[in-house]
């Protein structure tokens, strides 16, 4: 069974609202192999899928034994049905019903889906390929499937804007895998190796539909009510903190020997710069990291032009080392000055 990494969540069903309702309509690849029963197992309780298959139809209207007619083209209109899965044209492969009407099959295709999209529930349809076709007694040509109809099929898909769902390359494309298939020399018909390769890949293609799918859990999931197949509004992206604000730059040091002994320290300390009687003129006092040159001390609003932006690690780091030494060296004066007087 496939994971659900890769699913695409709809609004959660009301737990007493019925089962989507998902119509397989095909002829008898879809009707005997089984393939519908295991994608009901993918999809669970919460949806509940119809075998609306018929053996040895056509797509074609005017093919040897068209699916239009049958009983289940009515029964799958019938259910409205939230999601459609249509694989046909693997019997109008058949040279007597392709050479003669294959220029019709993109028109009849086009009208039946048109009759699903009509219905009332407005369901997703999605379009698969023919599985490839080998060896068999039907008259089926696997080139025709190949060349013609698959290709025709993707046009009808692009020309619509439908999801497609590639049954084709999933069995191994032109090369085929030969164990997909049932009894010796029916390479038409897939065995249970093979229906359960087409659940898969119509439950892939359901799930990773780009604007929606099945919800939940295998065997239990929850389901839209009305599934038109369109994202949640997810909680966006988590707002990245802005950069964190730089230190306003740490004041400089006005000066390493403010003149009358200040070591104005840029208002660090919002003493306008302590005067010492006997402090040496600072008059050479480099002025600190954009701080005051140290005349008397710069006033206590000095900020030393660090405004609030951000600052890199090192400048942050030395104009405080500055601020560090400037007050060292301004405490040994002051012992000195008090040594002096005494």
């Amino acid at each position: 069974m496939l994971g659900l990494a890769a699913l695409v969540a709809l609004p959660a069903r009301p737990a007493a609202a019925a089962a989507i309702g998902v119509a397989c309509v095909g002829d008898s690849i879809t009707q005997l192999t089984g393939w519908t029963n295991k994608l009901q197992t993918h999809l669970g309780a919460g949806y509940l899928v119809a075998n609306d298959g018929v053996s040895g139809t056509t797509l074609l209207k005017k093919g040897d034994n068209p699916y239009w007619p049958t009983t289940q083209y009515t029964q799958s209109h019938a259910t409205n049905p939230a999601i459609v899965v249509i694989m046909l044209g693997t019997n109008d492969s058949k040279p007597f019903n392709w050479n003669a009407h294959k220029g019709e099959f993109v028109g009849d295709y086009e009208a039946l889906v048109d009759t699903y999209t009509a219905l009332p529930s407005h369901p997703r349809i999605f379009l698969n390929l023919c599985p490839p076709a080998g060896t068999n007694g039907f008259q089926i040509s696997g080139r025709v499937i190949e060349n013609e109809i698959n290709p025709m099929i993707k046009q009808i898909a692009a020309a619509k804007g439908l999801p497609l769902i590639d049954v084709f390359t999933a069995f191994g494309g032109h090369d085929f895998d030969p164990t997909l298939f049932g009894s010796a020399g029916d390479q038409v018909h897939p065995g249970d190796k093979g229906a359960q390769r087409i659940a898969d890949t119509v439950y892939a293609a359901l799930v990773a539909a780009a604007d929606g799918g099945v919800d939940g859990a295998p065997d239990g999931n929850t389901v839209d009510a009305k599934p038109d197949m369109k994202p949640d509004a997810g909680a966006g992206d988590a707002a990245g903190s802005g950069g964190a604000v730089g230190a306003g730059g740490a004041t400089g040091a006005a000066g390493a020997t403010g003149s009358s002994g200040a070591t104005g320290a840029a208002g660090a300390t919002g003493t306008a710069g302590t005067t010492g009687a006997t402090g040496t003129a600072g008059a050479t006092g480099t002025a600190g990291a954009a701080g005051t040159t140290g005349a008397a001390g710069a006033p206590a609003s000095s900020s030393g032009g660090g405004c609030a932006c951000s600052v890199g690690r090192d400048r942050v780091r030395g104009s405080a080392l500055a601020v560090a030494l400037a007050l060292v060296v301004l405490s040994r004066r002051r012992r000195r000055g008090r040594r002096a007087a005494g």
